[in-house]
């Protein structure tokens, strides 16, 4: 009896390392993929938010409160905001110059 105790043990130690590593990966994958998840719906966000606004600045006319707004709704969950002498909507920053043009339009933060 002796003699199947060590390699009985072993086995155990094995299996439950085994189980542990398979667990750890299934976590992180878990998470991976949650963040994929985030990201996917961020760029979809600033996707729809400039394809409305391109579609907005087709009439040359279009002052800052209808590119706000076309952006506003492509995504209405977003909410304007200033931040580094930027107009934050969403996932995009909106630089607008003197006269309400736009200007500049970056992706991110």
């Amino acid at each position: 009896m002796h003699r199947a105790t060590a390699p009985i043990t072993l086995l155990a130690i094995g299996l439950v390392v085994s189980n542990l590593f398979w667990a750890y990966r299934a976590l992180d994958f878990g998470i991976s993929y949650t963040y994929q998840g985030v990201s996917l719906e961020e760029n979809q966000q600033a996707l729809a938010q400039a394809l409305a606004i391109v579609k907005v600045l087709g009439n040359c006319d279009a002052s800052r409160q209808q590119v706000i707004q076309a952006a506003q709704n492509a995504w209405p969950s977003s909410h304007p905001f200033e931040k580094d002498g930027l107009l934050r909507v969403g996932r995009l920053g909106l630089r607008f110059s003197e006269n309400g043009r736009l200007v500049e339009a970056i992706y991110g933060d």
